[in-house]
């Protein structure tokens, strides 16, 4: 019931269309309360799915000005070798996974544009506290090591747009969370996959190395999430008071067979300064200016005019003074 409420909520206050008709209502599960996550099954329609994989196809052939190939540290091999605070892994890139960035303008386009606005519906997050949209594709053998979204990324917001069949990997596993279902009294039958220590009550926990993911993804044992077409999930990196989650780290699964895309979302603590910024009318209209049109406004008193001097209804009465 929930779930229909938050659709009827996403149409009602972003104008977003719902799935189209005939198709299945999403449904939400909570497969963790601490870090905070939770799978939304039929989020998209399959063609809603179908037309971002078109668009996915753009960005790898090139021929859309408004999505750019991202080239990151984090493929390079250099960067797991030595000492590190994320692990070691020596002669192996953190990850290998093919992502895009899209433009303000590429946020824009139709298939895109509602699905973002739907994903700050249902995590209650303004649309103007989110970075540009990212669509990434995996193939044979690529994966994502352990890590954590930090950046003050207070929540991560994944849409699966493929299916990977159980076995072929792919999954989305977060190493300290128990798979559920898994009694609380079995032990864990690999050593903790993150290693760090607490710096007091004020700071964050300081990560100072992690394991290598693939033992992890072979077991049962943690929470896995298998990528589904128009499957999404949700979870929160920072807790209310600013401070870092560590059991929020997580990986992508090594891919064994198949195609597996997603588009992914991170919502911040602090305004993305493009949206707010933005010159263009249509940008305004539909990111910093979303909603402005059913507001009533107040009405304004002129700085001339003396206000008048109303008692407080909480303002003590003379008879008790």
């Amino acid at each position: 019931m929930m779930a229909r409420l938050i659709w009827l909520w996403a149409t009602l206050l972003t104008g977003c269309a719902r799935a189209p008709d005939g198709a299945r209502q999403p449904t939400e599960e909570i497969v963790s309360v601490k870090p905070w996550v939770m799978v939304v099954r039929d989020f998209a329609s399959p063609e809603e799915c179908a037309k971002v994989l078109k668009l996915l196809e753009r960005c790898h052939s090139r021929d859309w000005p408004d999505c750019k190939e991202l080239q990151s540290k984090l493929h390079s091999s250099s960067s797991r070798s030595g000492k590190s605070s994320k692990g070691t892994v020596a002669g192996k890139p953190w990850r290998n996974s093919t992502s895009f960035q899209l433009e303000l303008n590429g946020e824009l386009d139709g298939a895109v544009d509602e699905l973002v606005q739907r994903a700050h519906v249902i995590a209650r997050h303004p649309i103007t506290y989110g970075e540009g949209v990212q669509i990434a594709s995996y193939h044979e053998g690529s994966y994502y090591e352990f890590h954590h979204d930090s950046l003050s990324r207070r929540a991560t917001f994944l849409l699966y747009l493929t299916d990977v069949p159980e076995g072929d990997g792919g999954e989305t596993i977060f190493p300290l969370v128990r798979r559920p279902g898994t009694p609380e009294d079995v032990p864990p039958p690999l050593p903790p996959a993150v290693v760090g220590r607490q710096r007091g009550e004020r700071l964050d926990f300081k990560v100072e190395r992690m394991e290598e993911m693939i033992p992890y993804c072979d077991s049962d044992f943690y929470l896995k999430i298998r990528p589904e077409a128009g499957k999404a999930i949700l979870f929160y990196s920072y807790r209310p008071d600013y401070g870092m989650d560590e059991f929020a780290i997580h990986g992508a699964c090594p891919l064994r067979r198949g195609h597996k895309a997603i588009l992914q979302r991170w919502m911040r603590f602090e305004e993305n300064s493009l949206f707010r910024n933005t010159e263009d009318p249509e940008l305004k209209r539909r990111r910093s200016k979303l909603g402005y049109e059913r507001l009533l406004q107040p009405a304004l008193v002129s700085t001339t005019d003396k206000p008048e001097v109303t008692q407080s209804l909480y303002a003590p009465s003379q008879a008790f003074m």
